[in-house]
Order: structure tokens, then C-alpha cells, then sequence
């Protein structure tokens, strides 16, 4: 029953996510940019007159750059990984700077058919070629992950005094929170030594995109308090309704599919509390509440997850891939993860929290 109930839910969240998004993202390509390179929004959409004109896949992989192997060696370097290993990729390449980077010759359809060929070399299903969603999170997620490992190890730079690769409790303290980023900071210590390593820091800072279970609890727990008005450290119906947003969301998809309906909405967000309300005492736990909570945390890979759902609106076949000609018919969707900045390690450049929200 609370299965149930949470999938209706994530569902019409992702599906508000993706709708809001459409509406945005080909209005203005170097805006989608924004996060990861703010003093880099001079990027041109194309940097080829002859790409205004041609733009299918064979005449963009024409093209010829100094420093840039043509297709036919770029692909060559892509067969000698293992089939759908990623873990060689700038071994085998060299930087994907070439290729992502700021610095980059290449305008953004020529980025497409490089990133196409990686890929589709991802791809497990090689039979007939084009890129699933799954494939698109997998290296959304890779972008994610390399984006919060340079903000961990700027941060790391900026507390760990000794040079000791640890991040010692008398060495952190947080702006504007003398102590209550204390239990924060023991959770995320799973070794309980007193002083966070560059994994255990990277949870700590980034709570929303940890595996860590205790600390992904930590979070739930510190989320239900937000929405808890009685300080109670549970969730009645009308602290679920007024102030989870799960009323809000369901408000949005009826007014969307049946009409500015209020009352069926409230009728909806009431029976999603009764089937997670598992011991039926009409108060949700953090564990009963976790389907819901969880979809009000977003962090780099949540939007790693929706961002590529978003993408496939490209696959105009609706075969549930995509082919190189489809992301060129539709590249300006494809414009922030085919700019890679490697500038993520300068202290100007910081994860927006909030930059997601915008979507």
C-alpha cells in the first residue's frame, strides 16, 4: 500500500519537474549553463557557419580540429574499453576537456556526435545502436559525481590545517551554526575517529547525494523536523498536508488533468497518509514518511535522474532511445551536458544548491 502510494507520488513529481523544464530550457541554451560556468556564459551555440546549414550527423562528422581525432579514430580508442566500461574513458581519450571543456573547439553538434559515440559504446544493447535513459543518467550521474568530489576537496582545502587529509572536529566550524551541525558531523564520521576523510566529508557536506544510510536518515530526520510545527518528531495529517507539499502536488496534477479540483485533491493527499500510515495511529514516522520526504530532498543525482527522463522527449520514434539524429534535431536540450567545465576546482565556481529549484 505505501509502495503504491509513494510511486503515485514520485511520479507526478517527476512528471511536474519535466513539464515546468519544457516550458524553460530551449528559451535561452547558455541559461541551462548557469551552475557550471557562470563566468563562461560566452559559449555560442555554434561555432561553425557550415553548421547552420548542414546539420546532419555525416557532415558534422566532417568537421576536422587540430588536437581532435576525427570519428573514425575517436571511435577505434572507444573499442579497445570493454564493452559499456566507462572507468578507462580519459585513459584511453585523453582529458575529455578536448572534447567537453570550455576550451573546446568544438560547437555543441559536434559535441553531440562525440558524446553519442561514448554513448553508445555504453550502451549493453548494441543491436541497432542509440542511447537509453538509463545510459543518459549513468553519465549525467559521472558529471555529479566529478562536480561534488572538486566541491568536497575545495572544502577540504579551505579546514584541513595539518595537510592531514582529515577534516578534524576542532578544525570545521559552520558559518552561522556554532552547534547545529554537531550530530551532523558525528553521523557522517562512520569510523567514529573524530575527523572526516574525503569520503566520510563528502556525505557530510552533501547529505542529499550520500549513500550512506545513517546519514541519508540524518537527513529525513532533519527534513520531518522542518515540517513538524508541534515538535511532536512526527507528522500529523495536517502537518502532512500543509507542509510536506504533497498536497501542493497533487493540487498541480488535478488543476493539470481534471480541473482546479480542491477538494479531490485533499481527498487524494489524505488517503496517500492513511496507506502510510502503516500502525494506523494517524501520526507518520520518519520511517512511514521516507516515500514522501525523500521526494522533497533533491541533490545532484535526483537531478541527474529527472534530467535524463527529460532528455528522451528527443526520441521523436518513440523506440525508448535515442539516435544521433534525433539529439542533433533537438541539441539545444542537450547543451549543459555537452559543456563539461574543468574549472570546478577554482574557488569561484561552487554546487548551487538552489540552481536546480529554477527547474
Amino acid at each position: 500500500m505505501a509502495g503504491s502510494a509513494a510511486a503515485v507520488f514520485l511520479s507526478s513529481a517527476v512528471a511536474l519537474l519535466c513539464l515546468h523544464h519544457l516550458l524553460i530550457l530551449p528559451a535561452e541554451p547558455a541559461r541551462a549553463h548557469r551552475r557550471a560556468g557562470r563566468h563562461h556564459q560566452h559559449h555560442h551555440v555554434s561555432s561553425s557557419p557550415s553548421s547552420s546549414i548542414d546539420t546532419t550527423s555525416s557532415s558534422v562528422e566532417r568537421r576536422r580540429h587540430p588536437g581532435i581525432p576525427d570519428m573514425e579514430a575517436f571511435r577505434e580508442k572507444l573499442d579497445r574499453l570493454p564493452a559499456g566500461d566507462w572507468s578507462g574513458l580519459e585513459a584511453e581519450l585523453g582529458p575529455l576537456d578536448r572534447y567537453f571543456g570550455p576550451g573546446s573547439p568544438l560547437d555543441v553538434r559536434e559535441r553531440l556526435v562525440y558524446l553519442f559515440a561514448i554513448l553508445d559504446h555504453r550502451s549493453p544493447n548494441k543491436e541497432g545502436g542509440g542511447v537509453s535513459a538509463a545510459v543518459l543518467e549513468a553519465w549525467l550521474r559521472r558529471q555529479a559525481a566529478a562536480r561534488l568530489e572538486a566541491a568536497t576537496r575545495r572544502e577540504m582545502a579551505k579546514h584541513d590545517k595539518n595537510g592531514d587529509g582529515l577534516v578534524a572536529l576542532s578544525e570545521y566550524k559552520e558559518p552561522g551554526k556554532p552547534w547545529g551541525w554537531l550530530h551532523k558531523f558525528a553521523t557522517a564520521d562512520g569510523d567514529g575517529d573524530g575527523a572526516l576523510n574525503a569520503a566520510e566529508f563528502n556525505s557530510f557536506l552533501h547529505p542529499a547525494d550520500s549513500s550512506h544510510e545513517e546519514m541519508q536518515l540524518w537527513l529525513l530526520k532533519e527534513k520531518l523536523r522542518q515540517l513538524d510545527s508541534d515538535g511532536d518528531g512526527r507528522l500529523s495529517l495536517e502537518e502532512f498536508i500543509d507542509r510536506s507539499h504533497a498536497f501542493d502536488h497533487i493540487s498541480s496534477m488535478e488543476a493539470h488533468h481534471q480541473g482546479d479540483d480542491h477538494g479531490l485533491a485533499r481527498a487524494r493527499a489524505e488517503n496517500m497518509f492513511r496507506e502510510l500510515d502503516a500502525d494506523m495511529d494517524n501520526y507518520l514516522t520518519v520511517e512511514e514518511a521516507r516515500p514522501v520526504i525523500q521526494s522533497l530532498l533533491t541533490g545532484e543525482f535526483s537531478y541527474a535522474t529527472a534530467h535524463a527522463k527529460l532528455l528522451m522527449k528527443a526520441d521523436s520514434d518513440r523506440d525508448g532511445k535515442l539516435s544521433l539524429e534525433e539529439m542533433l534535431n533537438d541539441y539545444i536540450s542537450f547543451y549543459d551536458i555537452v559543456y563539461v567545465d574543468h574549472h570546478y576546482d577554482s574557488d569561484e565556481v561552487e554546487v548551487d544548491a538552489d540552481f536546480h529549484d529554477e527547474l
